[in-house]
């Protein structure tokens, strides 16, 4: 049993490492990654179950609630860690394609709620919009969320290839 929780404790580390990681390397203030997926961050900060605190993945309300005031935007979440937030978004099926202009609003929106935040990535990549919807409404209702870092992990990996 310690054996198991020490490697999930490492695995976890590990997969916290490289996700701050990739959001260390780039500039702060004009960081934007698109992927055709929408993130939502709010200033209210709502942790998923993690053991540590260098392994918190946050549900950001208030980003959240920001970012659904823009212009297109239909419905988005957001996760943070560390100093990137990965927001997952929905918008208007009129508008299109996620825009860089909306795209640069979200991030703005994220950065404002939350100015820790140096990277914001955002995607409206269905596959990636409904898992961290799943992520957001298990941790709303209480539900435990075993496994959910390194499933973030391999998605966000996936979704953002880029982000190192």
């Amino acid at each position: 049993m310690k054996k198991k929780l020490a490697t999930t404790g490492i695995v976890i580390s590990i997969s916290t490492l490289m996700i701050i990681s990739t959001g260390c390397t780039r500039k702060a203030n004009d960081q934007v990654k698109q992927q055709g997926v929408n993130m939502q961050q709010s200033h209210h900060i709502t942790p998923l179950a993690t053991p540590a605190a260098d392994n918190r993945i946050q549900v950001a309300k208030q980003a959240t609630d920001q970012i659904v005031k823009i212009n297109g935007v239909k419905s988005a979440n957001a996760l943070v860690t560390g100093k990137s937030a990965y927001v997952a978004a929905v918008i208007d099926a009129n508008q299109g394609q996620l825009s860089s202009d909306m795209e640069h609003q979200i991030a703005q929106q994220v950065r404002a709620t939350d100015p820790n935040i140096q990277n914001v990535y955002v995607s409206t990549n269905p596959e990636f919009v409904d898992r961290v919807n799943r992520y957001v409404s298990d941790v709303r209702l209480g539900h435990p969320v075993s496994g959910f870092f390194q499933e973030f992990t391999q998605i966000v990996q996936r979704v953002f290839p880029k982000a190192r």
